[in-house]
């Protein structure tokens, strides 16, 4: 039994979901290895990108072929002319060259943040998740309003454990993303997590989404699979489904633990950080298996959390928790 993993609404074992996949490979392939500015593209990846912009509520969309892409396709764009602030716990894939994120409370980044924004004359690109998984906590962006306005900012929030799965319906954090005009907002986020595919996503304003279309990065790199993208295209009920069931799961296990010490979580997200009060060791020698090692050190001590997904049983759930707290 299994408590680990991103697999969040358990995409990838879904048998509906793969036959959708299998229909995309007769109609598309196994891939398209050329350019997305060749003249001769297949419409499913403008079809896809009109989908996700709608799903999530953004003017646009782009898919590109990972999360990793996703990332450094923006970062790369503002690069020049810019000063970049990064917040703390921003993934490596969010950073040029080595990644040195700040190590105080994403509180306390905020209040130094707006200080500094507010104090200069650059434009600032701001980098930050949407929120941590590993806390795990989920990120307020209300901080936007002190901002000066007559200030140039661009917001960049990686949204890869959100997407699929916060919000009313899956629609991730851009839709929730206050409106402001002196602030762009760009979203980025792997698909290969709630979504469950090999694919990776910027969700923008159009006038942002044409410029990056011109950018090398862009132009040099193959999409994702056109197989994958038209399963994403023809999955909504699969989504809403193990939407629904992740939800139900989330809510029956806090059920179960609530009052008890030794585990932090957020009430609607599937991730439990166990605390080093609980002897969490012997879960495996009970059949269990749950998320353990050091992040973002290596060579730093194991983070221990229990990730729930869509697939999981109220008889899992209780014998989790039974396992967790039986020396109680």
């Amino acid at each position: 039994m299994s408590f680990s993993g991103t697999a969040y609404l358990e995409i990838p074992a879904n048998e509906k979901f793969r036959k959708l996949v299998f229909d995309g490979i007769n109609l598309y392939g196994t891939n398209f290895g050329a350019s997305r500015n060749n003249s001769d593209t297949p419409d499913i990846f403008e079809k896809a990108e009109a989908e996700a912009a709608k799903r999530s509520g953004a003017e646009d969309a782009i898919v590109v072929s990972s999360g990793y892409l996703a990332a450094q396709l923006v970062v790369q764009y503002y690069l020049d002319g810019h000063k970049l602030i990064y917040a703390p716990d921003t993934h490596p894939a969010l950073w040029i060259g080595k990644p040195n994120p700040p190590k105080e409370k994403f509180n306390e980044w905020i209040v130094k943040t707006v200080r500094e924004v507010n104090n200069t004359d650059e434009p600032v690109f701001l980098i930050t998740n949407s929120l941590n998984n590993l806390v795990p906590e989920i990120y307020k962006f209300d901080w936007l309003n002190q901002l000066r306005t007559e200030k140039k900012v661009t917001v960049l929030i990686d949204d890869s454990h959100g997407l699929g799965i916060t919000g009313d319906n899956g629609e991730g954090i851009y839709s929730r993303l206050p409106e402001l005009p002196h602030v762009e907002v760009i979203v980025i986020a792997s698909m290969a997590k709630g979504l469950g595919i090999d694919a990776g996503l910027v969700l923008s304003k159009r006038k942002i989404a044409d410029k990056l279309r011109s950018s090398p990065v862009y132009a040099g790199a193959s999409p994702p699979s056109p197989a994958n993208l038209y399963a994403y295209l023809n999955a909504d009920e699969i989504y809403a489904e193990e939407l629904e069931k992740l939800k139900f799961n989330i809510k029956f296990f806090n059920s179960l633990i609530d009052g008890r010490p030794g585990v932090t979580y957020v009430d609607d997200f599937p991730v439990y950080l166990i605390h080093e009060s609980l002897p969490s060791g012997h879960l495996l020698a009970n059949g269990i298996k749950i998320s353990s090692f050091a992040y973002p050190d290596p060579k730093g001590k194991a983070l221990n959390r229990v990730v729930l997904n869509s697939g999981h049983t109220e008889e899992d759930m209780k014998k989790l928790a039974m396992t967790l707290f039986e020396n109680e």
